[in-house]
């Protein structure tokens, strides 16, 4: 069957052929059976137990919305195990580009950024949504804000790279990350976990699971976090990225029968983090001299984990969320074997408060003020089963079907405050050259005013709120036409409708709205998009232990409106849709000691939606096409030596415009604009890899040791969209060890772990300052970290 008819193919029929697709005259009905719970491991098959040495044991992951050994799933996936990254030392999601290639992750308190394949979507702007889906315990979250949340009491992370458009819906065009925390389990167990370090944290982590009934049980985990930052802030003598948490989180699960399996999960976090961690770098020396003269340390190097912001600046971030996932196994429904109806209801929210000094200065010049409100309800219906053919023709159908709704409703408030040095700023030849005045020439003048405290009272303020509602049908299949191959196919249609509200408005003299060009406006505005994204695919397995596939996958990114416009004109930018090949094979090599996993990956992105800073005002639009391409690899490694083990991961390719030629010139480019076709995406570099060699020993009858290494690499890349060199980082590993001591019965566990290990500085992101002219910004990568952790399970 060609493309063409795989896309024109309407969903109704493919549901009709995967549910009615009947056995064959004569076939035994089979009795009705429980899938695997995505949280158990499945028992390796007979053979593979009498294989000489030690083997891989089997992986199960949910990357196609059920319980799969990953080598049979025709998607390229990045898996991380909860045990791995705790004994890492990390407990922070940023972590994960450490340990999967190709995943790019900033997780900024306020304004989480996550790309995959080099392609992310900046969420400075609440009106833009992100790249890449999120799924925590299989209810979809559609903001990036949440990630920060939920790591503690966890049993995996899943990196599905490309897009997910079919089974996952809209903006996943990068790909989907999945978080499995640890599941309810029918037995009295629990653990206590406390952890010190440097810099300076305390963190403690427990869980605590009960068997109440034969068919109920029971689990309740939770974390306490103090950590403090890397940054010295020398006006406020503290910490910039200091942070606090707690988070709770309650599970239930019940099978008050044989067919039923209800799962409740409640889920709460607070944080509060001191912010902003922003350095002043690069800056000219009008705009350092200013600086200066109100903290002389103030300087402008961006790797030295230095600011002298004067304002006392905070995130403030609370999350929660509930989830019921209710499985019914009907067995045998309409001539199908192992159906499943599968229903997903669920409840997200988060609100962020936040105030920070946007001119890193000891100087109070300027002021934001940053809130938003969030809210989303979803449901999904998703019966699955499998056919003995379909209507007749060849082999066995493995399919999926779903009906999925989701409301939700945002608010936010990004509000610019004059500080009370804002007009002495004005009067400094570094505010004259902000405005484009000869400054410089007037130094000597400007020098003999003395520092003015003028409080103004003068702000622009945006209000945004956005009311969404998603409609969709999905199906997938994969229909065996042989003993080997197998082909598959899905369809997914959507209908996104919205509404916005906007109210910006002034107080003051309206000197902010004048220096940034803002004019005072109210609208409402709607809008509706259709999603059509289609599958089609072949499977072949070579031999028990080698898959082939090759699939083509359309994804769809939302439109929506500008939040932060300051006038009236630029409001609206529409969808990215993306198309996706892939090909690649899974192999268990040796007696099942090797997995060696290989993608080819081409993605091609339409209607690219891009910011651009024109003069004073942010601009949203669709003025590029990207292409994304490369090469990954997943390899893991089980020496004929029971004590050792080695775990990989590489990437190598390009995210290139393949067209993009009114792009936004760097600050110092005074013709404003330049052609980026055929350059790099911004947090795009070609390789990125991982290696972990891992030993683990007996010291005797009563003790174990294990000790690993762990080291990453990225190439260089831009953190700034107009590419300014300014923003470029040259390609840098990092070095993490870990040495554990456990007792013999696993009670008792002493981790001791180092994350960065040569102190190694680097720029995570490099931005035009808001205030002065020809000065930029920055954000350091994370600096070196140790941690002794102490575990007693029960």
């Amino acid at each position: 069957m060609t493309d063409t008819a795989v896309v024109r193919a309407p969903l109704g029929a493919l549901a009709l052929l995967c549910l009615f697709a009947a056995a064959p005259a004569g076939a035994q009905p089979e009795p009705p059976t429980l899938s695997l719970p995505a949280e158990a491991p499945a028992t390796p098959p007979p053979a593979a137990a009498d294989a000489p040495g030690p083997q891989i044991a089997e992986i199960i992951v949910t990357a196609q919305k059920k319980a799969q050994n990953l080598q049979d799933v025709p998607v390229s996936v990045g898996v991380l195990s909860g045990d791995t990254l705790r004994e890492s030392g990390n407990s922070e999601v940023g972590a994960l580009e450490n340990f999967v290639a190709n995943v790019q992750i900033d997780t900024d308190p306020q304004a989480p950024v996550i790309g995959i394949r080099g392609f992310s979507t900046e969420t400075d702007n609440v009106g833009f949504e992100s790249s890449v889906g999120l799924v925590m315990d299989d209810l979809a979250l559609a903001r990036p804000e949440f990630v920060p949340d939920g790591l503690y009491d966890l049993q995996r992370i899943e990196v599905l790279r490309g897009s997910q458009g079919t089974l996952f819906g809209k903006n996943t065009v990068a790909g989907v990350i999945n978080f499995a925390t640890q599941e309810a389990r029918p037995e009295d167990s629990g653990y206590l976990m406390l952890t010190s370090g440097d810099p300076r944290q305390v963190r403690a982590e427990s869980a605590v699971n009960l068997a109440l009934t034969d068919w109920l049980s029971g689990r309740a985990a939770g974390t306490w976090w103090n950590k403090q930052g890397d940054v010295e802030n020398a006006t406020l003598d503290r910490r910039e990225g200091s942070f606090n948490q707690g988070a709770g989180r309650l599970r239930l699960l019940a099978t008050p029968g044989e067919r039923w399996r209800i799962s409740l999960l409640g889920q709460y976090s607070h944080t509060h983090a001191d912010y902003s961690p922003w350095q002043l770098y690069a800056a000219t020396p009008e705009a350092l001299s200013y600086a200066q003269s109100f903290d002389a340390s103030a300087e402008d190097n961006g790797l030295d984990a230095h600011t002298t912001a004067n304002t006392p600046g905070y995130v403030k971030r609370t999350s929660n969320l509930q989830r019921a996932l209710i499985d019914y196994e009907l067995g045998e429904a309409l001539g199908a074997h192992e159906v499943k109806l599968t229903t997903v209801l669920g409840h997200a929210a988060f609100k962020i408060d936040a105030f920070y000094d946007i001119d890193t200065t000891a100087s109070d010049i300027v002021n934001t003020v940053f809130n938003v409100n969030y809210h989303q309800n979803s449901i999904e219906l998703r019966p699955s089963g499998r056919s003995d053919s379909l209507l007749g023709f060849g082999g066995e159908v493995d399919w999926t079907l779903g009906l999925y709704y989701f409301r939700s409703d945002l608010g936010s408030h990004f509000d610019t405050l004059g500080g009370d040095n804002l007009v002495d700023f004005a009067l400094s030849s570094a505010g004259l050259e902000a405005l484009g005045l000869p400054g410089a020439q007037l130094n000597a003048l400007l020098a003999l005013l003395p520092n003015i405290s003028l409080p103004l009272n003068d702000s622009l303020r945006r209000g945004f709120a956005q009311q969404a509602q998603s409609y969709a049908a999905f199906g997938q299949m994969s229909w065996k036409l042989g003993e080997q191959l197998s082909a598959i196919f899905g369809l997914r249609l959507g209908q996104d409708r919205k509404q916005a509200d906007f109210d910006v408005t002034q107080t003051g003299i309206g000197l902010i709205s004048n220096v940034v060009g803002a004019t005072p406006f109210a609208a409402h505005l709607e809008r509706r998009e259709n999603d059509f994204s289609p599958k089609a695919g072949l499977q072949y397995r070579f031999t028990p232990a080698l898959m082939g596939f090759l699939t083509y996958t359309r994804g769809f990114k939302g439109g929506g409106f500008n939040a932060t416009a300051d006038n009236d004109h630029n409001l609206e930018f529409e969808p990215e849709r993306a198309g996706a090949w892939e090909t690649g094979f899974k192999s268990q090599l040796f007696a099942r000691s090797l997995m060696f996993n290989l993608t080819l990956y081409r993605t091609d992105i339409r209607n690219l939606q891009v910011v651009d800073l024109t003069g004073t005002e942010f601009a949203v639009s669709n003025a590029a096409e990207a292409r994304l391409q490369g090469v990954e690899t997943e390899i893991l490694w089980q020496a004929p030596w029971p004590w050792l083990s080695v775990a990989s991961s590489m990437a190598y390719g390009t995210a290139e415009y393949t067209s993009y030629h009114e792009a936004p010139a760097p600050a110092y480019d005074s013709d404003g604009q330049q052609d980026l076709s055929g350059k790099t995406l911004a947090h795009a570099p070609r390789l990125t890899a991982s290696l972990s060699p891992n030993l683990k020993f007996p010291l005797g009858e009563t003790l174990a040791a294990s000790l690993g290494v762990d080291y990453s690499y990225r190439s260089g890349q831009y953190s700034a969209i107009d590419l300014d060199d300014h923003s470029h980082q040259r390609g840098y590993g990092l070095w993490g060890a870990h040495l554990g001591l456990q007792t013999a019965d696993e009670h008792w566990q002493l981790q001791l772990a180092g994350n960065n290990l040569s102190d190694k500085r680097a720029l995570d992101l490099v931005f035009d300052h808001a205030v002065f002219a020809n000065t930029y910004g920055a954000v350091q990568t994370p600096l070196r970290s140790v941690t002794a952790s102490l575990r007693y399970n029960w």
